[in-house]
């Protein structure tokens, strides 16, 4: 069940519990970038065994259609691991719709890899998954992630306010959506 994206530049990928290595290295080298818009991390959550078991289970709600996560890597340096883009929450009739997500390395910020990458991911899921709206929760201080959104041509919605608990305290979060093109004509 493998699925395996490509852009000009990047390959984009689900991967299974033997990439453990790398998702591993990859949250590590980034933990200061990343937690500051996280819940609370388990006490083992940077160790291999909980990425083997955290990629077994995301391979098996994938399997159950519940999300889909794309690991992302240079084209040109395949053992590169650079971000994640990830679709969850997927509802069905009469919604048709889900929930975006992204992080990518602190290294590859600015570079147009996270626009790329999405869009692509967008089109995979508008496309497979017969998604009408996909939605985007961000925190209003993150300011890269509201240009980064608003770049990738979502609409801004409203406040959702004490939307998720993020590093134990309950945070307000800004929705954007976009509709599918196709369902627009």
């Amino acid at each position: 069940m493998q699925r395996i994206l490509e852009t000009e530049r990047l390959q984009l990928m689900t991967l299974t519990k033997e990439a453990a290595p790398l998702v591993l290295a990859f949250y590590e080298e980034n933990k200061n970038i990343f937690e500051p818009w996280e819940a609370l991390r388990s006490n083992h959550f940077y160790t291999l065994s909980y990425q083997k078991a955290f990629l077994t289970a995301e391979y098996n709600q994938m399997a159950e259609g519940k999300l889909l996560r794309f690991w992302v890597f240079l084209k040109e340096q395949p053992e590169v691991l650079i971000g994640t883009v990830c679709f969850q929450n997927f509802l069905k009739d009469p919604y048709h719709s889900c929930i975006l997500g992204y992080k990518f390395s602190h290294f590859y910020h600015h570079l147009g890899y996270a626009t790329e990458s999405i869009q692509e991911c967008m089109r995979f899921v508008f496309d497979e998954f017969n998604i009408h709206r996909m939605e985007a929760y961000i925190m209003p201080s993150n300011t890269s992630s509201l240009r980064l959104i608003e770049r990738l041509s979502f609409r801004y919605e409203g406040l959702a306010y004490s939307y998720a608990r993020i590093r134990g305290i309950w945070e307000d979060h800004l929705r954007y959506s976009y509709i599918n093109p196709k369902d627009m004509a």
